[in-house]
This record gives structure tokens, C-alpha cells and sequence, in this order.
């Protein structure tokens, strides 16, 4: 019955992204401050629960970030974004209709006004996910203390403060909202030890800590906190191992399944985990192609 479900829920989410791509084929140009078209199935209407839930994605301008926000918006939901670059923001709001807002989460009053903009706008936020963050690796030697907290600045401090000023929000509201996700996109990094990776391990393993702990905080409200680890993902941030043939095979070799995931797969997990799941939290979905189940064992 589970599998029927599940099987239910995205030939559904296929229908809406056919409808999506037509309407976006021909309908007219969105910009980035307006709210993303609904479309409607034979059978739906915009009384339907998923039309009013609202999605706020950090990171949203590129990579696994942009994929949420275009699964999101296919599927009919209201959907904000922000992130740090500018022209790739601009133009990914104006391609799926999400509304867009330039900021650099590692200020934290620009990410709390961009969220308060949210909230005065749409009342509340039913999603929230924290994807936004940085690769930044060096020798331990060669990274100086404030290198060290620059990459907690942008990796864990933000998850930090949405997650916050959402209970904070939701704490004064007189009517409760009984619908609440939070996800947080982090890393392998976190249980694997790797050379020169000891900040962006440190900054990831602490967010895993945090979301078990919102999760203690938040289920009193029926809310999930969650989080997925992807292992190598296709995108352009990893170009420099993607051009290079011979690199990629050996990283691909160091996988049970010698595959790398895409930003479309990471997309669909985050889409499961906060619209599908509503019995799992306070957990971390692993997605790597088995390579920290890989052992080399030399007898």
C-alpha cells in the first residue's frame, strides 16, 4: 500500500510538471517578485492543501539548491529563495516564477529581514530548507581562525538562525499552524575523515547535531527536522572533477554503485522528505552511491 502511495504521489507530480513546462512554454514570462503559476489537473482545484504551503530555500540561485526550488514550484507550491549571487537568482526566479531575494546568509540581519519580508507577505512558512553553504578545504596548518569561522558562518550558523527565528515566529502566532518541515542539505564530510576537510566536517557534523535537536524541539507541534547527506553530486560546482576524466573514474571507483547523483535526484528526496514523510524525523538520509559503506582493506 505504501508503494502505491508513493507511486500515487509522483505520477501526480509528473502531471503537474507536464502542466508546468506547458505553461511556462507558452504562457507569459514570470519575473522574480511575483508568486509562481498554479496549474490545475482535471479533478484539482486551488483549494487543495499543497497550493497554500509556502517553501523558503537558501541557496536557492544553482546546484541542488535551484532544483528544489523548480520541483517546488512544478508541483504548484509558493515558493522564496534567496542566495548570495545575483545574476543566477534573478534567473532562476524569472524561469520557475519562485520570488527571489539577494542575500548573504552569513549576515544575519539580511537573512532575518528576508525572512521577516516572507512572513509579512505569506503569513507564515510551512517549509523551510537550508541549503545554502560552502566547500572550502586546506591543510589544517594553512587555515587560520577566521577562515575556520567564515565556514561556520555559512554552513551552520545559518541553519541556526531560520530554524530560530521560525520558532520564534511561530511561538507568537495565537493560531497554530499544524504543518511544519525543516530539511538541511549537508554532507558525507561529517562521518568521513579526509584530509583538509576539517572545518566544512566540523561545520557539516554540527549541523546533523542541531537538526536532531530541533526535531526533540519541534515535534510537540507535529513538525519534522530532517537531513540529507549527498555524497558526489553532479554539478558545477565539482566541474573540476567532472572534466577530468581520469579523477572522476578513480572517485567513482571509491563508490559501491560507481555512480555520481544529480541535483534532480537530491531535489526528489527533499520533496519526499518534507510533502510525502510524516512519521520520519530527527534523522539523516545518507545519499552517496554506498561510498562511505566502502571499505579497502589491504590483508
Amino acid at each position: 500500500m505504501a508503494d502505491n502511495y508513493i507511486e500515487r504521489q509522483y505520477e501526480q507530480y509528473e502531471a503537474r510538471k507536464a502542466a508546468w513546462e506547458k505553461a511556462r512554454k507558452y504562457g507569459k514570462k514570470k519575473t522574480g517578485i511575483t508568486h509562481p503559476a498554479r496549474t490545475e489537473q482535471p479533478g484539482q482545484t486551488t483549494t487543495e492543501p499543497h497550493h497554500y504551503k509556502r517553501v523558503f530555500v537558501t541557496g536557492g540561485a544553482n546546484g541542488i539548491g535551484k532544483a528544489i526550488v523548480e520541483i517546488f514550484c512544478k508541483s504548484g507550491y509558493r515558493v522564496a529563495f534567496c542566495d548570495k549571487d545575483e545574476i543566477a537568482g534573478k534567473r532562476t526566479a524569472e524561469e520557475t516564477g519562485a520570488i527571489f531575494h539577494q542575500v548573504d546568509i552569513s549576515d544575519k540581519d539580511m537573512l532575518e529581514h528576508c525572512m521577516q519580508s516572507i512572513i509579512e507577505e505569506w503569513d507564515d512558512i510551512d517549509i523551510l530548507i537550508n541549503n545554502a553553504g560552502i566547500s572550502d578545504f586546506s591543510p589544517i596548518t594553512e587555515t587560520s581562525i577566521e577562515d575556520f569561522d567564515r565556514i561556520l558562518s555559512i554552513n551552520l550558523r545559518p541553519v541556526f538562525i531560520t530554524s530560530r527565528f521560525m520558532a520564534v515566529h511561530r511561538q507568537s502566532q495565537t493560531t497554530s499552524n499544524p504543518y511544519g518541515r525543516i530539511i538541511n542539505i549537508c554532507s558525507t564530510r561529517y562521518l568521513m575523515s579526509e584530509s583538509g576537510s576539517e572545518g566544512y566536517a566540523a561545520s557539516k557534523g554540527g549541523v546533523i547535531a542541531y537538526m536532531k535537536n530541533v526535531a526533540l524541539r519541534i515535534a510537540k507541534y507535529h513538525a519534522t527536522s530532517n537531513s540529507i547527506s549527498p555524497g558526489g553530486v553532479i554539478t558545477d560546482l565539482n566541474d573540476h572533477i567532472l572534466k577530468n576524466e581520469n579523477l572522476y573514474e578513480a572517485v567513482l571507483n571509491e563508490t559501491l554503485l560507481h555512480r555520481w547523483s544529480d541535483v534532480e535526484e537530491m531535489a526528489k528526496w527533499a520533496f519526499f522528505l518534507t510533502v510525502i514523510n510524516k512519521s520520519m524525523t530527527a534523522q539523516d538520509i545518507l545519499i552517496d552511491n554506498g561510498e562511505a559503506a566502502k571499505s579497502n582493506f589491504i590483508w
